[in-house]
Order: structure tokens, then sequence, then C-alpha cells
């Protein structure tokens, strides 16, 4: 029933601390949903040159995911570039590629993009979220473009047409 060679079945989760998602810990499943995850993980730990848990760090930022969930929430993001990163980002493309970040690691895997979707919001030029300070109420697109549209406020990201919340921030 094993197949030739193997006589032993692993049930136990198996994966690197902070990068696997929260369903497979509780499952032991991979999908392309736990891809996503690991993907964001892993552009946070990019900008921020910081593991995904860290033990050393103050209380409020052990959780990278967490912690630049807060940042972004107070409009810190810069704060949390890597000091050692070479060429900074603009606040821009910062705060884009964070916000992409955080809906790949949503805690409900139904949520998170598809993997041609979060490439398609880290090459639109548009910001994939709503800047309160230049349109008119919260939940109103920032960019007209037909091909993507995503409103953002400090607590929820949606899709136009979509009333349900893709990740809380």
């Amino acid at each position: 029933m094993l197949g030739t060679g193997r006589n032993y079945v692993t049930t136990r989760v198996m994966g690197t601390f902070g990068y696997v998602a929260p369903e497979y810990a509780s499952t032991g499943m991979l999908n392309e949903t736990s891809d996503v995850y690991s993907f964001g993980i892993l552009i946070m730990e990019i900008i921020s040159g910081r593991r995904p848990v860290d033990y050393s760090r103050p209380p409020g930022e052990v959780n990278l995911i967490e912690w630049i969930k807060t940042m972004v929430s107070n409009r810190n993001t810069d704060e949390v570039v890597d000091p050692k990163m070479a060429e900074k980002p603009s606040s821009r493309t910062l705060k884009k590629t964070l916000l992409v970040a955080l809906r790949c690691v949503d805690p409900d895997s139904q949520q998170r993009p598809k993997m041609g979707h979060v490439i398609h919001m880290l090459e639109v030029d548009d910001f994939p979220y709503q800047d309160e300070r230049r349109a008119g109420r919260i939940g109103q697109p920032y960019s007209d473009s037909p091909r993507y549209k995503v409103r953002v406020s400090a607590r929820q990201v949606t899709e136009p047409g979509d009333n349900s919340t893709k990740s809380e921030i």
C-alpha cells in the first residue's frame, strides 16, 4: 500500500515555523493558498529584514504579520523597511507591496488571492488601496482602472462587487 521502498508514513506537519499557513498547521494539507501565504511572508521578510517570528523583539514586534499590520494601520510603513536595504522603495511602492503581502497572509485561506492576481497587483501602477486624503470617503476606489480596483480602509480590503472582507489591516 505504501509503495516500493516506503515503509513509513509521516503524519506530522513539516515546515519552517512562521512560513506555513495556519490551515496547514491544523490540517496537514497543502494547496495553492498555502503557497500564497508563504509568498506573503517572504515579501514581508525581504522588505523588513526580519524573520516571521522573532522572540528577541519587543512584545508588539515578535510576530511579523501583526507588526506590519500595526505599522500599515498607523501609516508608519517607511519604518518597516530594513535599514540595511541598499535602495529604499518609494513610499507608494512600499505601501502597495505591503498591502499585497497582507492580502496573501489572510488567516482565511479562501480570502487569499490567487498567485496570478498577486503578480498582477504587484505589477500594476494603480494604487491597490484608497488614500483617504485624496478620495472623498472610505470605500471609494482610488483608481479608475477597469482592469483592477481594490478598496481599502484601515480595517478591511474589498474588491468591487464583493461585499465580504478580504483582510483585516
